[in-house]
């Protein structure tokens, strides 16, 4: 909390700090180095400048209209430095033109300090990004049916537009849920604190919206991960801070040369690898900014949330419920809902191959199916056998155990003798052979291989085409 300009003024003269020096002056404070010192950069403060004065236990905070100033306790020469300082400072800022006005601005500011800031929203999309996650490790398929891919949400499956937000890579398990969840907790620290559960919540739903619409114009063929809300943190924080400065806790911001170098190092690694969805992060980032320049006035003048904001956050929390619920029926694994989610796979064209084959195979052994899914079975695997131009044996038992399924015991001892073929007898495709042959019972399924064709096989270097099962995909 500040000090009051009734306190005792602290006169002019040095306070030791950092092998140097705090000196009031006229204008303003300066900060004087000592040989071998390392006060802050920047030696000149004025007090005209200064819109928030913040008395930590390990530091005092003072907030400048372009900056802020970080002075470390344990660096005063003076075990009450920091309250020397502040009085000083409150003593001095009276005497300036203006003053009484511009002490006014920082109780304004004390106020808003002392409100209480329960960081509910971030905190609950976490857990819920954790909780999805456990999900998705019990039953991968989750990832494929949860993830935003433009195509399968232009063909109905609207859902993949909040759940891409909330789902991770597995094959980046734990690190990409982990820098994720840091990054929304992190800033819950500046934006939640100020805006509050309710605003932040829906500017984190903006941003999502923004993510995956600005994933589709970009032309990505799958994106998962919750960057893109923590994209939208980022840009409301960047909005408080250019915007509404003078209006927050020194506390609560940033040093902003550290914050727009970050930024400008997320911009640079966004363009440097291949799976990073930088236009996701863009998306996500510029609606943020817009949201909080919207909602920020109303929070930081302590208004209640309107009525219409109320029903956003209703609308909100009922969409995201609903399209959790949505796809339970294709992971419950049932008939007519798989059958509807094959149709919309093969209507895409150019996508990964090991994802016609997925659903092919799940289709096949996880479910009873009618004659019309057992075709639309085939289909995929059809598709995924030519993607990879008939080169992938794992891709081939797809096939062979999809017409078996059918009842075309001929067609699938015919493609499973070129998965034997290719992998030089390997026990496995033998083995389903046998089923196919009537050698072993039909529901006696051989153990499958321990790792995909491409890590079995000698010469694992030699790329099969749409065996990648990151291609396309961004995060």
């Amino acid at each position: 909390m500040s000090a009051g300009p009734a306190e005792t003024p602290s006169p002019f003269g040095d306070l030791g700090y950092a092998r140097g020096s705090i000196r009031f002056e006229p204008g303003g404070i300066r900060l004087v180095r000592r040989p071998g010192g390392r006060p802050p950069a920047g030696s000149f403060y004025p007090y005209s400048d200064i819109t928030h004065i913040d008395l930590g236990p390990r530091a005092i905070w003072l907030g400048l209209y372009k900056n802020t100033l970080v002075l470390r306790r344990k660096h005063f020469a003076q075990g009450d430095g920091p309250e020397r300082l502040a009085r000083g400072l409150a003593r001095q800022i009276a005497l300036q033109p203006g003053g009484a006005a511009q002490w006014a601005r920082i109780q304004e500011v004390d106020r808003l300090a002392a409100r209480p800031a329960p960081r509910i929203a971030t905190t609950g999309v976490v857990l819920l990004c954790v909780a999805l996650m456990a999900l998705q490790l019990a039953d991968p398929f989750v990832q494929d049916v949860g993830s935003f891919v433009p195509g399968l949400f232009a063909a109905g499956e609207w859902w993949r537009i909040v759940s891409a937000n909330l789902l991770h890579s597995l094959a980046l398990f734990p690190t990409h849920i982990i820098v994720n969840s840091i990054l929304i907790l992190g800033f819950a620290l500046l934006v939640e604190r100020p805006l509050g559960p309710l605003r932040t919540l829906v500017v984190m739903a903006l941003a999502g919206v923004g993510a995956m619409a600005a994933s589709s114009l970009a032309g990505y063929s799958e994106v998962i991960g919750a960057s893109g809300l923590a994209a939208g943190l980022v840009g409301a924080e960047l909005a408080l801070e250019l915007h509404f400065a003078e209006r927050l806790p020194a506390s609560w911001r940033l040093s902003r040369p550290f914050f727009l170098a970050v930024l400008l190092l997320q911009a640079a690694i966004d363009l440097a690898l291949p799976l990073v969805a930088g236009a996701a992060h863009l998306g996500g980032f510029l609606v943020g900014y817009v949201a909080a320049c919207g909602l920020a006035p109303d929070a930081l003048a302590r208004r209640r949330p309107s009525p219409r904001l109320r029903a956003a956050g209703i609308v909100v929390a009922v969409f995201t419920v609903a399209s959790l619920a949505a796809p339970v029926p294709i992971l419950l694994r049932d008939g007519a809902a798989l059958s509807r989610h094959a149709t919309a796979l093969l209507a895409i064209r150019d996508f990964p191959a090991h994802r016609y084959n997925d659903l092919a195979w799940r289709m096949a052994t996880e479910t009873t199916l009618s004659k019309g899914q057992t075709e639309l079975a085939i289909a995929l695997a059809e598709r995924a056998v030519s993607e990879t131009e008939r080169r992938n044996p794992d891709v081939l038992d797809t096939l062979a155990e999809a017409l078996f399924v059918a009842g075309d015991s001929r067609g699938a001892l015919s493609v499973i003798d070129e998965a034997i073929g290719l992998t030089d007898g390997e026990a496995y495709f033998v083995e389903q052979r046998r089923r196919f042959t009537g050698e072993r019972a039909a529901d006696d399924r051989p153990e499958p291989p321990y790792a995909p064709w491409m890590l079995r096989r000698p010469e694992a270097m030699e790329p099969i085409p749409g065996l990648d099962p990151s291609k396309g995909v961004e995060i």
